[in-house]
């Protein structure tokens, strides 16, 4: 039989669902302890832990040692506020954690990388090297990154190339008729420098490919609500 013992750490709130009658899981992206779930019991029916919200720090402490823990205290540290297209783009970011992450896996470095992130979301023009680069140094993270500096046969990438990403091998040289990424922008998103729209658009489609063996099939939520905010600001309904 597991021993039950208390632990403490800061986190973030990932995700939260009702669970029974009157309580909640809720999915923390720890400091120390990776991503964990913790059973907040009665905090549907009010309270101080009936606050906890995506995209604030808390102060947390719990006990258990199996894969649900009970949430004992949450008091809030730092957030941040992010409305329309970055609130989204935040909720993008928490759902890379919750496909990505394994539960009770010490992650402390993707935590130093997802406040960052969220830190320069507000920032509308830099809003999408934030998700790039903070989508590639996750990968890195959890050993899954390919270089951006060599090929797949450890040539340095040049920046006049073409390339594509092969999902075994890494770098390949592209065909001509194939969708590529240029060396160009290969090196934009290691320096973390966009000057061009090219280089958005590959990055995005880079990572894309990049992302897909580890997102599963069930299509993400942020990409939805997206899609639906642009309607509306455009008057589309």
């Amino acid at each position: 039989m597991a021993t039950s013992r208390r632990s403490q750490d800061v986190g973030v709130v990932l995700h939260r669902r009702p669970y029974r009658e009157t309580s909640l899981i809720v999915d923390c992206l720890t400091e120390r302890h990776g991503r964990i779930g913790l059973v907040a019991k009665g905090a549907r029916r009010g309270g101080r832990q009936s606050r906890l919200e995506p995209l604030r720090e808390y102060a947390l402490s719990w006990t258990g040692a199996g894969e649900l823990h009970t949430l004992s205290s949450a008091e809030p540290q730092r957030g941040v506020t992010l409305q329309g297209e970055a609130a989204i783009c935040a909720l993008y970011v928490n759902e890379l954690l919750m496909r990505l992450l394994a539960r009770d896996d010490p992650q402390p470095r993707v935590y130093a990388l997802y406040w960052a992130c969220l830190d320069r979301l507000s920032d509308a023009t830099d809003r999408e090297p934030a998700l790039r680069g903070f989508e590639y140094r996750l990968l890195e993270a959890l050993g899954y990154a390919f270089s951006l500096q060599v090929d797949a046969n450890g040539a340095a990438v040049q920046l006049d190339q073409a390339y594509r990403l092969d999902a075994q091998d890494g770098l390949v040289h592209a065909e001509p008729g194939e969708q590529a990424i240029s060396g160009a922008t290969l090196r934009a998103l290691e320096t973390d420098r966009w000057e061009t729209h090219q280089a958005r658009t590959e990055v995005r489609y880079l990572m894309r490919m990049a992302l897909a063996p580890y997102l599963g099939t069930r299509p993400l939520e942020s990409p939805r609500l997206l899609k639906r905010l642009r309607q509306m600001e455009s008057g589309g309904g």
